[in-house]
């Protein structure tokens, strides 16, 4: 199988449906590969790969590596990792899972501040919301790295519970933070399969490539929102055979119940255009019906601060609901919290 598709994909979804597999399935042999294993499932497979004298160019087991060592140790010892390899010698780099190695970006920016100072106002009123801009343009900026050293890199993470505040709604939302979200060229959600043993993949962010014509350079979908059966094979049909401005197939659909995911996750744009498609392959659109959430039993009081909202909903979102300036004391951040709905 030859792959074109180059740049960040993103995998993530429910437990067992196969993440790992579609990674290592991209369709290069294991010497063109570079895996950076940290989920504790991937070292058998190297082990056999080996033995059969086709083991991956690069291994690396993390948690193996990482033991004992603290949060900063285990980025220092990533990056130094990722610096080590060779650009361009690889054809792919998987990292499974991204999550540990993605949750060490903020502290080491808190860590080491003169660093990064060029990220940085002389106000130390928004000193907080800069370190986490510093520390998503830091994480970019690995990621660029990481893609030097092979085209086509994968990162895999599981889900997590969606919190607003200290509450849960009830929702799972991909365990990754903006930088993956914005640079990622494919985004899958991948779930169980009743009809087949390879799972279904929810597109949530869809791929595309341009054409050149009369008119100039034209940009193309590839994929639908649902990929069924979600392979290499399936969505490399996709590639020769874009979906285009076709109206998708009933199979190419998300049900209600996958609608209502992908309502908590996409944009609300992407949210109108599926909402459009399904009505015009004739399938009626009904308001997906949210989770329950249980109703919470009295509980202390929380005390909302700034960095609790940055890490809610990130420093754009703070930005917005505060006609662009951060708040400068608690009272400002209570009007925040309750603009957003949190007090």
């Amino acid at each position: 199988m030859n792959n074109p598709i180059t740049g960040l994909i993103h995998i993530t979804g429910e437990p067992d449906t196969g993440k790992t597999t579609l990674a290592m399935a991209c369709g290069f042999k294991p010497e063109e590969i570079v895996f950076f294993d940290d989920d504790l499932k991937t070292q058998a497979i190297a082990d056999m790969l080996a033995e059969q004298g086709t083991p991956f160019g690069v291994y690396h087991n993390l948690t193996k590596l990482s033991l004992g060592k603290r949060e900063i140790d285990f980025h220092d010892l990533v990056i130094r990792l990722i610096d080590e390899l060779q650009p361009g010698k690889y054809k792919a780099f998987i990292f499974d899972t991204w999550t540990r190695f993605e949750n060490t970006f903020q502290p080491v920016v808190m860590k080491n501040p003169t660093r990064f100072k060029e990220f940085y106002s002389p106000m130390g009123a928004i000193k907080g919301a800069e370190m986490w801009k510093a520390s998503f343009d830091y994480e970019a900026s690995v990621i660029d790295k990481m893609m030097q050293a092979a085209p086509l890199v994968i990162l895999v993470t599981h889900l997590k519970d969606q919190s607003i505040g200290a509450v849960k709604t009830g929702k799972e939302v991909p365990d990754c933070k903006k930088p993956v979200v914005e640079k990622s060229r494919i985004r899958l959600w991948l779930r169980h399969n009743p009809d087949g043993p390879a799972p279904i993949g929810l597109v949530l962010k869809r791929l595309s490539k341009v054409q050149a014509g009369p008119n100039g350079i034209t940009p193309i979908n590839v994929l639908p929102r649902k990929v069924n059966p979600c392979t290499w094979e399936r969505i490399l049909s996709y590639w020769t055979d874009p979906i285009g401005e076709r109206q998708p197939d009933p199979d190419e659909m998300p049900n209600d119940f996958e609608l209502s995911i992908l309502d908590g996750v996409l944009t609300e744009d992407q949210k109108d255009v599926l909402h459009i498609n399904r009505i015009e392959v004739g399938k009626p659109v009904e308001p997906p019906v949210p989770a329950p959430v249980p109703e919470p039993s009295p509980k202390p009081e929380v005390l909302i601060t700034l960095d609790l909202l940055l890490d809610a909903f990130g420093p754009e979102k703070i930005l917005e609901a505060n006609t662009g300036l951060l708040p400068a004391n608690d009272e400002e951040v209570l009007k925040i919290a309750q603009i957003l709905g949190v007090a």
